[in-house]
This record gives structure tokens, sequence and C-alpha cells, in this order.
């Protein structure tokens, strides 16, 4: 059938052939794989801007966390009470023991009918722990250091002890007694 046809024939069959070849490539491939890299740019370019965000709140988060601990202080040294729930308790303790570079390897709170006890274990080094208690002392009054347990471990020291989280029952006794 190819054989029949002249020379001008087959040379626009040819073109004709190459022509269908590329406009389907185009419709079927290229079209769709461009505007995909256009939506995978957008997604990119978005991304970078949650990113750089991001970074910039990471950046201003020592001074948040410095002026929170500020106010604390302040509300503290005022008599304001904070109430506080089980993961702000956990996120104190946590805190106290990333100051130290110390882990905390236990967290086990149980809410009672007055306050939250906590059953916590942690781990680090004499120094180390020694500074933890120093920074324990500074704690407010509505905790209460139920027992404490310090053994010697492989990779330092374990303190395990059993901490009383009062409620807001204790300050109004207090303000109670201040105000007579």
């Amino acid at each position: 059938m190819f054989a029949n046809l002249s020379t001008r024939e087959k040379i626009l069959i040819t073109i004709a052939i190459i022509a269908a070849v590329t406009a389907v490539y185009y419709f079927y491939f290229y079209q769709p794989l461009t505007e995909e890299i256009a939506n995978l740019e957008r997604e990119k370019q978005q991304k970078n801007n949650r990113l750089e965000i991001a970074i910039g709140f990471a950046e201003k988060l020592p001074d948040v966390k410095e002026e929170y601990r500020d106010l604390l202080a302040e509300l503290e040294a005022r008599g304001v009470y904070l109430e506080k729930d089980m993961i702000d308790l956990l996120i104190d303790f946590r805190e106290a023991s990333k100051d130290n570079d110390l882990k905390l390897a236990r967290f086990q709170p149980n809410e009672i009918e007055n306050g939250i006890t906590m059953n916590v274990n942690i781990t680090g080094g004499f120094r180390e722990v020694c500074n933890l208690f120093a920074d324990l002392k500074d704690w407010n009054y509505w905790f209460e250091f139920k027992s404490l347990e310090v053994s010697g471990a492989n990779t330092g020291v374990s303190v395990y002890m059993t901490v009383m989280y009062h409620d807001r029952l204790e300050q109004g006794v207090e303000i109670d007694e201040l105000s007579e």
C-alpha cells in the first residue's frame, strides 16, 4: 500500500504522522507536565513562605519564653495564682530537666480531689541534679514534695520523687489569713 504512493504523498504522510505524534505528545504528556510543574512550584513557594514564618517565630521563641517567665514570676510575686493542668506540670518538669541537662525519664500524674500528684523520675549527672534541686527550691508553695529518693545509676544519678500540686483552695486560705 505504501509502495504505490508517490514520493510527494509519502513525504506528506510522514509529515502528517510526525505532526500527529507531536500533537499527541504535546497534549497528553508535555502540557500536563508543565501544569504539574507549575503547581509544584507554587506549592514549593507556599511551603518556603511557611518555613520562613516558622523560622521567624523560632528565632523569637527565646525572647518570648523569657518574657513569659518574667510575667509568671511577676504574677507569682504578687500572689496571683496560675492554675495549671497536667500538661503544664509536664512542661514545667521537662523544662527544669532540660535547663539542667537532665533526662525526664518518667512523669506520671494522677488527679485527686484538691490537686494533682505526680510520680517523677529524672536521671543525669550529680552536679546537674544538685542544680535541679536548687531550681526546685524556687518553685512556689503550691508544690509539695512528698517523697524524694536519690540513687546512683550507671550513667550518674537517678531521682524519683512524688510531688503534690495543690489546688486553688490552698491560696484561698492564705488570702483569708492575710486579710485579717
